[in-house]
């Protein structure tokens, strides 16, 4: 009976442990950058430098959590197995988690995610002081009619798991990307892990899209961030449209210009 007793205390520590994970209370108030810059597909270097350039600048201003938009790494690709990375694994990842690390910050990045067993995936990858520690891959991938500028996800890539819960320095945050938004169940799903903060990050970019985002928001009831690329893409012209969403479907911070911009916001959290 004794031994029975205390592996039941045990088991009570641990799970109290397990559940402050997501319980601390955090600060009230974070400043979030959310970046916008020109990925030049395939060029995985270039890109990497510039979300290296980018992150100290934001970090420079006072950011502690920064966002990159969808596939910010690698964009879309002509040679999936080429291009894509291992994660937390490839010299993307790494050379951007030792930025987090020195600058002692956040940072979500997008890239094109292969594994050792040949599963392809869109990706979101959390690095943080302490290093990597997340990441989330895109669950309703967009399905085209053909695969001009390679933009048939459905036939090029494997799917994740939908949003879940991760903590982002005391946050309780989540996770989607691009189409992930356009379905029901997932805004449902994300919006049942009563977040503190959602991840939204993009790859089509334009305040034409903001209408889509807004209600999305709301439906979640959380402050939502909005990050999108600008430039051209193979398929399209981006032009930006970083937001940072209130949870009543607000906008309450937007970038002003269509070129390279990082939008730098205090972010009340209610707790």
């Amino acid at each position: 009976m004794q031994i029975l007793r205390c592996l039941l205390i045990s088991l009570l520590v641990v799970g109290a442990a397990s559940c402050t994970a997501y319980q601390k209370a955090g600060k009230s108030s974070y400043r979030v950058a959310i970046v916008q810059f020109d990925t030049i597909p395939e060029k995985n270097e270039h890109n990497t430098k510039q979300i290296e350039r980018l992150s100290r600048e934001a970090a420079a201003k006072g950011a502690e959590i920064i966002l990159f938009h969808e596939s910010a790494v690698t964009d879309l690709v002509s040679d999936i197995d080429k291009y894509s990375e291992l994660v937390p694994e490839g010299p993307a990842c790494r050379r951007i988690e030792a930025v987090a690390k020195e600058l002692k910050v956040y940072i979500g990045f997008g890239i094109s995610e292969k594994t050792r067993d040949k599963f392809y995936y869109i990706t979101h990858v959390f690095v943080g002081p302490k290093g990597y520690f997340y990441k989330y891959r895109k669950t309703w991938i967009w399905k085209s009619s053909d695969d001009s500028g390679y933009r048939n996800e459905w036939a090029r890539y494997d799917v994740g798991d939908g949003p879940e819960l991760f903590n982002v320095g005391g946050l309780r945050a989540t996770c989607f990307i691009c189409a992930d938004g356009d379905a029901p169940r997932c805004i449902e799903r994300a919006r049942l892990l009563k977040p503190d903060i959602v991840f939204y990050p993009s790859n089509h970019g334009g305040e034409s899209y903001y209408p889509q985002y807004t209600p999305r928001a709301a439906a979640i009831g959380v402050p939502t961030l909005i990050a999108n690329r600008t430039g051209k893409s193979w398929y399209a012209d981006c032009k930006g449209g970083c937001a940072v969403i209130s949870g009543t479907g607000e906008v309450l911070a937007k970038t002003a210009t269509h070129e390279e911009e990082i939008l730098i916001y205090d972010l009340a959290i209610k707790k």
